[in-house]
């Protein structure tokens, strides 16, 4: 017999799956950049979003049962509606806790929930802090991130393809800076993401351009150290990123072969030491850009 537990949870997911059948086969080849009418019809539909919030319910409640999240962490999952960031024809498949495919090469994906709630319990992430993120992909863990800091803190996120930059772009309602064609900044009130901060996306390599940013070539208006979220394997410990944190900055990455172990590593500077944990095995997707 079913647990009462699998039943609810299908009920829940049920008229998600229903309603992404609207898109699945609107493309010919899914792998081919989404076009932006695509996108404005699902964020438009309101039918899909109610669907996509009662499926994540059950999602919440697992993760408050694996996890020791905070509260407003699983807010976050329970209201950015994930269905805006994934592939139109995995809409089905956003309420569950698995990374989804952004790329034929399996090089970029959409995280699965519980991964971005796990950095930022790492980063300690929360109202008012500035977050520097490497690996934008579409934009969902911006999304969540900018919820978590709330109007008074900041999201900073590169992203190295520029396909999934210029959606990234356009589904956090940033607009391009016209000085810098690499640079793109969403006001608060933009997006999917209400009642959260200002977002600065960033197209390029991502250690380059995050070792600018945490040089301050590329600031945010608050005078709190930067957190560092990195959301692809490193072979190596990234020691240039961590030489210049400022005291109280916070790096989180994973580090270790793709193919290989991969550990989720926290390094803090605090009163000038920088302290080094390892927090339990991993799997992310590799870095791209470094040979």
């Amino acid at each position: 017999m079913a647990s009462p537990v699998g039943t609810e949870t299908r009920a829940a997911v049920a008229p998600l799956a229903a309603l992404a059948a609207r898109y699945d086969d609107r493309r010919p080849d899914r792998w081919e950049p989404v076009p932006e009418r695509l996108d404005a019809a699902i964020a438009c539909d309101v039918e899909l979003a109610e669907a996509g919030r009662v499926a994540r319910a059950p999602l919440v409640a697992e993760l408050a049962r694996r996890f020791e999240f905070l509260a407003h962490y699983l807010d976050a999952i329970l209201l950015v509606p994930r269905e805006r960031f994934v592939l139109p024809e995995d809409l089905a498949a956003s309420a569950d806790d698995t990374p989804l495919p952004l790329d034929r090469a399996g090089q970029a994906t959409v995280s699965a929930p519980h991964a971005y709630l796990l950095t930022y319990s790492l980063l300690d992430l929360g109202p008012g802090d500035r977050l520097l993120e490497l690996g934008t992909g579409t934009g969902y863990g911006v999304a969540l991130a900018r919820r978590i800091v709330g109007p008074t803190g900041h999201v900073a996120s590169i992203e190295i393809d520029p396909v999934l930059h210029a959606r990234a772009v356009r589904l956090l309602g940033a607009r391009p800076d016209r000085q810098e064609g690499d640079e793109a900044r969403a006001a608060s009130a933009a997006g999917p993401s209400d009642e959260g901060a200002g977002v600065t996306l960033l197209c390029g390599d991502g250690r380059s351009l995050a070792e600018r940013v945490l040089a301050g070539e590329r600031t945010s208006p608050s005078e709190r150290p930067w957190k560092v979220a990195v959301t692809y394997a490193l072979t190596e410990p990234p020691t240039a990123l961590e030489a210049q944190l400022s005291d109280g900055g916070v790096l989180v990455a994973p580090v270790g072969a793709w193919e290989g172990h991969q550990e989720l590593v926290r390094v803090e500077r605090r009163q000038g030491a920088l302290l080094r944990e390892v927090h339990g095995a991993v799997r992310y997707v590799a870095e791209r850009g470094r040979g």
